[in-house]
């Protein structure tokens, strides 16, 4: 896994940037909420370090509760939360894996803040508080004069550095939080994405697996049951010198397992085409979309021939899609775009009368968590009324 430092996150920094003019550092969100955050910094890492010193034998516990209060209050500044790590991972107060994760270090980070904040802090907030202060006696004295206007001014210019001061520390502990921790939070997300993946994963191989044991059932197993009858009767038939009758019962016995091995066929086709084995993903989709009973117009742009995990991947994308239109969108038209490039793009249209969802446990749920395990994206605009749009990509190198 790659993570991008926050250094070089265009929406990490513009949401930190603050304005080069003083005068609108008074007006301006970040200068106020940095004001905020390095108080609470103050407040977080006494409370911090009292805990590790209060309870020594707890300290894997603080550290991991110490991270996780830091990865929520990045909010304060108007940064994104990062994901916390579950209480899981702490079996017990002492467990040393409270200290992973970057939970040390950040824990470390609190109070070394907590304690700088508190220093410039404490002095621009008593002289803020005495300019104030001095400015509020000589207004309620109605002494206009120029020392109004000269305190004004200094209390005007100490509020503009302390908002300054505090942005660049609150600035400075977000960036070393979010490096600490910015990994170990998009690891535990993708853990989560993949056991909810694989739980889908399981519902909907089980469907198919239901799926198969129905088209078997229904199709093959009474074409050899009808097969074993029609033998008999002709068993029967030549039993009685019944020659005609007997011939009449082995065609028929011939139809019944042609027929079975039809539903084999089809069967086998829709666990793997062997078109796509054959002839490549392009003349799969084609084939594929000429047995629709309605219109479908395939469009191919590009020639970078894609991996077989992915062409099975986009074969069986597209044929969720034409089976939805055929059950649901009472559609008139139907249009695949296909990008042969790096991603490989698929798009799927129909003017049906769309509602299309992706619910768990059916086809379109297990193609869409397939699509994600190959690193790709999916997409679908489907609107009551429709159009529907089915669009996906995948890495093609």
């Amino acid at each position: 896994m790659t993570t991008q430092s926050p250094l070089a996150d265009a929406e990490f920094r513009s949401r930190l940037a603050a304005p080069h003019n003083p005068l609108r550092m008074l007006i301006s969100p970040i200068g106020w909420r940095a004001v905020l955050y390095c108080f609470t910094s103050i407040v977080g890492g006494v409370l911090a370090l009292l805990a590790a010193i209060l309870g020594v034998l707890v300290l894997p516990l603080v550290t991991w509760a110490t991270a996780n209060v830091e990865r929520g209050r990045l909010v304060v500044l108007g940064l994104p939360r990062l994901t916390p790590l579950p209480r899981t991972r702490v079996r017990h107060p002492w467990d040393p894996r409270g200290f992973s994760d970057g939970n040390l270090a950040v824990w470390g980070i609190t109070v070394l803040f907590g304690l700088v904040d508190a220093i410039p802090g404490a002095g621009l907030a008593i002289l803020i508080l005495g300019l104030a202060y001095t400015l509020a006696r000589q207004l309620n004295a109605f002494r206009w004069s120029i020392d109004i206007v000269l305190v004004g001014g200094e209390l005007t210019v100490a509020l503009v550095i302390g908002l300054y001061v505090a942005w660049a520390l609150a600035a400075a502990q977000a960036i070393i939080v979010d490096i600490q921790l910015r990994p170990h939070s998009e690891l535990s997300q993708q853990v989560d994405e993949l056991t909810v993946s694989r739980r889908n994963l399981v519902d909907v191989f089980a469907a198919e697996r239901r799926r198969i044991e129905h088209d078997l059932h229904d199709g093959a197993q009474q074409h050899l049951v009808l097969t074993s009858m029609q033998l008999g009767e002709a068993e029967y038939a030549l039993g009685r010198g019944d020659l005609d009758g007997a011939r009449r019962a082995l065609q028929a016995a011939q139809g019944s397992v042609e027929a079975a091995t039809t539903s084999l066929r089809d069967t086998i086709r829709g666990i793997h085409p062997q078109l796509l084995t054959d002839r490549g993903l392009v003349a799969a989709v084609r084939e594929l979309a000429g047995r629709q009973s309605l219109p479908v117009h395939v469009e191919v742009s590009g020639v970078q021939t894609p991996g077989e995990d992915v062409s099975l991947a986009v074969y069986y994308l597209v044929s969720e899609a034409f089976t939805n239109q055929a059950r649901h969108a009472r559609a008139t038209t139907s249009t695949v775009r296909l990008q042969l490039a790096d991603p490989l793009v698929l798009e799927v249209y129909d003017d049906g009368v769309g509602g299309a969802q992706v619910r768990p446990g059916h086809g379109l749920s297990g193609l869409v968590e397939w699509t994600r395990a190959l690193g790709g994206g999916f997409w679908l605009s489907s609107p009551p009324g429709g159009p529907t749009l089915l669009r996906a990509s995948f890495p093609n190198r």
